[in-house]
């Protein structure tokens, strides 16, 4: 973990899903409040090598970050455990 603001940001770094990479990316996740009781979720994704495997590996990530929310949401509003057993 690099930073969390609570209710507003965090800040991560993971290694990069670039076959062979050594490096890492900085993932940002802001929250905003809606003001209607929702919340706004950015996630930006930053640090991939400029080729072919680096922008294929960047939008995979682009995908898992988008199931990811799918799923938070569904967990958060039914309870609903959308990714057991997803990764078996």
């Amino acid at each position: 973990m690099v930073e969390v603001v609570q209710n507003e940001k965090i800040v991560l770094r993971w290694g990069s899903a670039e076959p062979g990479a050594t490096h890492q990316t900085t993932v940002t996740m802001t929250f905003a409040d809606t003001g209607d009781g929702r919340t706004h979720v950015k996630i930006h994704e930053a640090g991939w090598s400029d080729t072919p495997a680096g922008e294929k590996a960047a939008f995979g990530n682009c995908e898992g970050w988008t199931g990811m929310l799918c799923a938070m949401k569904a967990f958060v509003e039914h309870g609903l455990n959308l990714r057991q057993g997803f990764y078996k």
